[in-house]
């Protein structure tokens, strides 16, 4: 068995998956094993080989007592188990101690809260966007698709004209002739009608943060950067940025040093694990409303999706409810 350390093997583990898997599991990979690296370097552990089941179990008491919820301890301690695998096949560690690599149980709200966008992680993204972002065109975004369940073409093909603040509501127009074409064409048409506080802040972005930007004298977008007309990249960047949970509670549920993590920068917010594109957002925005007893005829048409694809996407608290229900009934057995 040649004698390895650590920081070699964890290069040579990162270099040959480097390829074969995804980039944001790569960096998972890379974050998750320079801390064992620290590990063995504070405890004398001087060549991989020396690992050993009551190690890991020290490098897992280790990682918890850094104060890092369990998700990411959980992300933790399955990163390890593939890099020990790793070491087995490489001959530099006795076989089957991945095995003795134990995982926490985690609760559906722990599971539910990092895989996609709960209800909760939207309070809490709109409440730091209200305070600290207001009206800005992040803030009006955000609110817009979780309001109405709009799809990201959808957003970009507003017009001004097509927004009435008066009567608070948005005309969806299929224009494909003029850049601006809907995912199901004309059958996409429809008027959206808008709550109190969305015109609030549509209204405020209009009068102090949208660009006074037009293509030509028939169009004026609604959405706009300096550069005209907002884009699609540009939309799923705001998202991708505002989603990251450290921008929003200046915590990092992966571990990271907020200051050093590549995902600070906007050009790279899409890098964070926990950051999501507008369809998450408008995921969870039709789930809520399924939630509150919209009726799905009605939803549907909001929502420019059929009721078939919402009871089969989108209901997810559907069986989890039918669930509770039928649970009553253990009482008569």
């Amino acid at each position: 068995m040649p004698k390895i350390r650590p920081q070699q093997a964890v290069n040579d583990f990162l270099k040959e998956r480097e390829g074969e898997v995804r980039q944001s599991t790569h960096r998972n990979y890379q974050y998750t094993l320079e801390r064992l690296v620290d590990f063995c370097e504070k405890n004398d552990i001087e060549y991989v080989n020396d690992l050993d089941g009551y190690s890991l179990k020290q490098w897992k008491l280790w990682r918890r007592e850094q104060d890092i919820n369990r998700v990411t301890l959980k992300n933790n301690l399955s990163t390890l188990r593939v890099f020990i695998s790793w070491c087995e096949d490489a001959e530099l560690v006795v076989p089957n101690l991945h095995e003795r690599i134990t995982l926490p149980d985690l609760s559906e709200d722990e599971v539910a809260d990092h895989t996609f966008l709960t209800e909760k992680r939207v309070n809490q993204t709109l409440a730091y966007l209200d305070t600290f972002e207001y009206a800005t065109l992040r803030h009006v975004l955000f609110q817009f698709i979780w309001h109405t369940c709009c799809r990201t073409g959808t957003v970009r093909a507003l017009d001004l004209d097509d927004y009435s603040p008066k009567r608070q509501y948005v005309e969806i127009r299929h224009r494909p002739e003029t850049g601006t074409p809907l995912k199901n064409g004309g059958k996409a048409e429809r008027h959206i009608n808008l709550g109190e506080e969305t015109c609030e802040v549509l209204d405020d972005y209009i009068a102090a943060h949208r660009k006074p930007v037009g293509e030509d004298a028939r169009r004026k977008p609604l959405f706009t950067t300096s550069h005209g007309r907002v884009t699609k990249t540009t939309i799923r960047k705001n998202m991708y940025a505002i989603t990251r949970p450290c921008h929003v509670t200046n915590e990092c549920p992966h571990d990271r040093e907020i200051n050093e993590c590549e995902a600070a920068y906007f050009k790279y917010v899409s890098r964070c694990p926990s950051s999501m594109s507008p369809h998450p957002l408008r995921r969870a925005a039709l789930t809520y409303h399924i939630e509150k007893d919209w009726p799905k005829d009605k939803l549907s048409e909001r929502g420019n999706v059929s009721v078939d694809v919402l009871n089969k996407h989108y209901d997810e608290s559907r069986e989890e409810k039918n669930r509770m229900n039928r649970r009553a009934y253990l009482d008569n057995l």
